[in-house]
């Protein structure tokens, strides 16, 4: 039996039916592709194409509903149904918020300039022990990503951990709208997506907005040594706990000691043992995020360090492999300023037996400060002395050429990903390191494939 009929949907959804109204379907589908007999299909519009292009391949893959917007017009095979509506994005959120509302067990939001993700998978990772933990797959983090990962869970579970993220105001509060969080964690505030917010006090704000939803009992757990953060946080009138390295912090990690390359020992404050097999301090303030909000529902700091151990890390964020005797860090999947000069700082610290290549692309999405925060990377780049840096994107060629000639490290300015990937090839031996970090939109992931696939006789994780 599926889980609702037409006329549920639209009854829930506020749209308009057509059709037969007590078929039922049992999954959520947006892509007509992979719509199988059963299901909804919810005709949602991308950047170059319009859902409802693809009703017919969904009626002809099976989809027995269809969500279009109110003026579609087609034909409706025999025994099918459609609901009209304003914006079947938003009919699509309400379906996930009924879901929601059936509920009752603690609902985790966490967002952040960075490390959302991150910490997200060592949060449920720590809630493991509670019993069934779900938690938004990859980066579901949109309207459309978020209502499919709570149409997407069956049953009851005993906690959800969900990723928010936006890049226009409001966004935060539409998903914290739809999720319900009984908890939250807020990571950072950087600057990221400027283009959107205008300014990093404009992203402080719209990334408060997930505490304000966040009931009077919940707790918001927030960067602690960012006292500007904090501060901003305690007003939200919500219980704040702050963790970090300085003291005063509610969780605060200390003794911070490297292991091999990819990896960190770490003392919890109440003398607690902790370690992690992936790199970098930004990690340890990952973790204890983690182990904040699993003490809150009920998980030991003692067990939440002991499922944190087993953490492998997310791909493409500052995860380390061996490449044919050289040593690749994939920090490709995005990048701004603060996440750049840490993943910067970190790679300048780690003990090599050759050289030390930097592949550094544009940072996306920074507005009217670009340029500025662009040439203060480079300025950092150059500071933190790799032995070569090829740059990818407008921005860091336009900076390095305002910046004038280094000699260390040896700058080269590629016009793409495919160069930098063909020049990185010729250039890099056994011994030597790479590290690979950009926004998304540069696609740097091609540097990384392509070096795998040049060097690799055998890879593997360290």
């Amino acid at each position: 039996m599926g889980r609702w009929t037409a006329a549920e949907v639209a009854r829930i959804t506020g749209g308009t039916l057509e059709g037969e109204g007590g078929v039922r379907v049992g999954a959520v589908t947006t892509d007509s592709r992979v719509a199988r007999t059963g299901d909804v299909f919810f005709a949602l519009d991308g950047a170059s194409f319009r859902g409802e292009d693809f009703v017919p391949g969904a009626f002809g893959s099976g989809c027995s509903v269809v969500v279009v917007r109110s003026g579609w017009s087609g034909a409706l095979p025999r025994g099918s149904a459609v609901i009209r509506h304003a914006e079947p994005l938003d009919a699509l959120s309400m379906l996930a918020a009924s879901v929601r509302d059936a509920w009752d067990c603690p609902v985790i939001g966490i967002t952040g300039s960075v490390g959302k993700t991150s910490v997200k998978e060592m949060t449920a990772l720590v809630l493991s022990g509670v019993g069934r933990v779900e938690r938004s797959p990859g980066n579901f983090n949109t309207v459309e990503g978020l209502s499919r990962t709570l149409l997407e869970i069956e049953g009851t579970p005993d906690a959800v951990v969900l990723e928010l993220a936006a890049s226009r105001p409001g966004e935060i509060a539409r998903l914290a709208g739809i999720a319900r969080p009984t908890a939250a964690a807020l990571t950072n505030v950087a600057p990221a997506h400027l283009d959107g917010f205008g300014s990093v006090e404009g992203v402080l704000g719209e990334k408060l907005a997930l505490f304000a939803a966040v009931p009077a009992e919940g707790i918001c757990v927030v960067d602690g040594d960012d006292l500007h953060l904090a501060e901003a946080a305690s007003r939200a009138s919500r219980h704040v706990v702050r963790v970090g390295f300085d003291l005063g912090n509610d969780f605060r990690a200390k003794n911070l000691i490297p292991v091999g390359t990819a990896g960190t020992r770490f003392r919890v404050s109440g003398g607690h043992e902790g370690s992690l097999m992936v790199p970098g301090p930004h990690q340890v303030r990952n973790a204890l995020f983690a182990l904040a909000l699993g003490e809150a529902h009920g998980v030991p700091i003692s067990r939440g360090l002991e499922a944190l151990a087993t953490f492998e890390g997310v791909p493409g964020r500052l995860s380390v492999r061996e490449v044919g005797g050289a040593l690749l860090v994939d920090d490709s999947y995005n990048s701004n300023p603060r996440s750049a000069v840490a993943a910067l700082d970190w790679f300048a610290g780690l003990e090599t037996v050759g050289r030390k290549a930097v592949v550094l692309g544009d940072m996306l999405e920074l507005g009217g400060e670009s340029a500025s925060l662009h040439a203060e990377l480079m300025e950092h780049l150059k500071s933190t002395g790799p032995d070569f840096a090829i740059l990818v994107g407008d921005a860091l060629h336009a900076a390095h050429a305002e910046g004038g000639k280094s000699t260390r490290p040896e700058i080269l300015a590629a016009s793409d990903a495919d160069s930098a990937a063909r020049t990185l090839g010729e250039w890099v031996g056994p011994g030597d390191a790479v590290l690979v970090k950009g926004s998304r939109g540069m696609g740097l992931e091609i540097v990384v494939d392509e070096l795998i696939s040049r060097r690799c006789g055998e890879d593997h994780a360290v």
